[in-house]
């Protein structure tokens, strides 16, 4: 048995990551275009018919596009979708939506073998009306392994730290340096809602919230791997968010996390977990 994990896209022009085992396999968002997805999935040996299940953190077209919604329509892959956001969804898509098949869920559900968990999240607009993190756990070899997800949040609370807390995979969002925010061609609005609560997060604010969840983490092989998500590519660079978690990991007394940065238009490799 194995645990996969792969992020295809990160990034405002999209987001998608895959999730898979020898049973069941579960796309994370969809945000990108469908020959992207497919692409990527076949470089991985995974036909659309193989995928069981679709989670959506949330509506912004980044995480759902038109082309994205298609393929899932197309090849009648399954979206478990909070009552919160199928709602957001039925807005944007109207009479499609019907044709999609929908599986409401609460906080938990189970793909096959892998274990869904969902959390709130703080990241709302005048278009969207509920966020998601998740975490996805499957046992490998009689043991326990996870992986968490926050792609876009304004801030982490202790309730989303609690959530994480073990995820052997970390995708944590490191969306801004606050100086090239400040220092951007963005409308004043724009920068408001980015660094409001309900926006995104900064570089700070992860890196803070990677050694917090490693301090309370009780699995030695906790945050093996740790993804910094959804960077900015006006106000942020992958240099200034790595430099900038690592040295508030440093000073946390936690320096043994491998950091990786997820590519905008390129797959990253896959990591198996066996």
């Amino acid at each position: 048995m194995s645990l996969n994990f792969c992020i295809l896209a990160s990034g405002s022009s999209g987001n998608c990551s895959v999730i898979w085992t020898e049973e069941a396999a579960i796309l994370v968002d969809c945000g990108c275009s469908a020959r992207y997805i497919m692409e990527n999935l076949a470089s991985l040996g995974i036909p659309p018919e193989n995928l069981t299940a679709t989670v959506i953190t949330h509506v912004h077209t980044d995480h759902i596009s038109t082309s994205g919604f298609s393929f899932l329509l197309k090849n009648n892959i399954p979206i478990y979708l909070h009552k919160d956001i199928f709602e957001d969804l039925s807005r944007k898509y109207a009479k499609k939506v019907a044709k999609c098949i929908n599986i409401s869920f609460n906080k938990t559900f189970k793909v096959k073998d892998i274990v869904v968990d969902s959390f709130d999240v703080y990241h709302k607009d005048a278009h969207i009306s509920h966020t998601l993190g998740f975490t996805f756990s499957s046992i490998v070899n009689v043991k326990k392994y996870k992986i968490g997800y926050v792609t876009d949040t304004g801030k982490i609370c202790s309730k989303i730290i609690k959530s994480l807390v073990n995820s052997n995979i970390l995708v944590m969002e490191s969306n801004y340096n606050k100086t090239m925010l400040d220092s951007s061609f963005r409308p004043y609005d724009n920068k408001k809602w980015i660094l409001s609560d309900w926006g995104h997060l900064s570089n700070e604010s992860a890196a803070s919230a990677i050694a917090e969840i490693k301090r309370l983490s009780t699995d030695n092989e906790s945050l093996k791997y740790v993804f910094l998500a959804h960077i900015s590519s006006h106000h942020n660079t992958r240099e200034i968010a790595v430099n900038t978690t690592r040295k508030i990991l440093i000073r946390e007394g936690t320096s043994n996390i491998n950091l990786l940065i997820p590519k905008r238009d390129r797959r990253c490799p896959a990591i198996r977990i066996s």
